[in-house]
């Protein structure tokens, strides 16, 4: 194994693999429950595209949470990296039970020689959703509303904290938002937030991260930041 973006720690795994290594796969970005979020940085994601493309191994990553929320070619194509395999779920059929693997020409050359079969690949309802999803999302720039979104949100509860003076640590892709307190090692605080707010009409997690989506319009967004301010102030009662 190999620690996230750990360049080095990712070289000695390669090595340690030797003549056995076959792939190595990494998730779009480090999303562990309950700790903050850590991006790809490009150097460790251009490190992982050379060590694989040196040893004729797959770089597969796993786009299942992240996919389509960050840009509709996958997670790291802002980096400059294209992975050999990746794999989609959750977005891809808006809700609808569909996962699938993309890659290159040559592993899906590869996949033909291999008998594989499902119970619900003909099933057509979640095809025509993941073909309407997936027009929808490329139609309206769908990444953009919601990045827009999320930076919205960001500041929106940067200040919320502010005001009622906590200290928020927020990770990860602005849309998919991790919001975790300082100094909040047993979730008090994070626990007492998300119930204010939820009585207020918002649903925040108190340790995972969240999912912004192209339907959330401005009119959400404010609504979510009512219901934060008043999550704040139920925070601050118990810090």
């Amino acid at each position: 194994h190999f620690d996230y973006n750990d360049v080095a720690s990712l070289e000695a795994a390669v090595e340690q693999a030797g003549n056995d290594l076959a792939a190595v796969v990494v998730t779009a970005f480090r999303h562990d429950i309950a700790r903050d979020q850590e991006l790809p940085t490009a150097a460790f994601a251009k490190r992982a595209r050379e060590l694989t493309t040196a040893a004729d191994a797959a770089l597969i990553v796993d786009d299942v949470r992240a996919g389509f929320r960050i840009d509709l070619a996958g997670s790291w194509e802002p980096l400059g990296v294209r992975p050999d395999l990746s794999a989609f779920s959750k977005a891809i059929a808006n809700g609808y039970p569909l996962a699938a693997i993309a890659g290159t020409d040559r592993f899906r050359e590869a996949a033909t020689k291999v008998y594989v079969t499902g119970s619900f690949w003909y099933g057509a309802v979640a095809m025509a959703a993941a073909i309407a999803t997936i027009s929808t999302l490329r139609d309206t720039d769908a990444v953009t509303h919601m990045t827009q979104a999320g930076d919205r949100l960001r500041s929106g509860l940067d200040a919320a904290a502010k005001k009622h003076g906590l200290s928020l640590r927020q990770t990860g892709p602005v849309s998919m938002p991790m919001v975790l307190f300082d100094g909040d090692a047993e979730f008090k605080l994070a626990n007492a937030f998300c119930s204010a707010a939820l009585r207020e009409g918002a649903y925040f997690h108190p340790r995972h991260n969240m999912f912004l989506s192209a339907a959330h319009t401005a009119k959400d967004i404010d609504l979510a930041l009512q219901a934060a301010d008043a999550g704040m102030a139920a925070a601050a009662q118990v810090a």
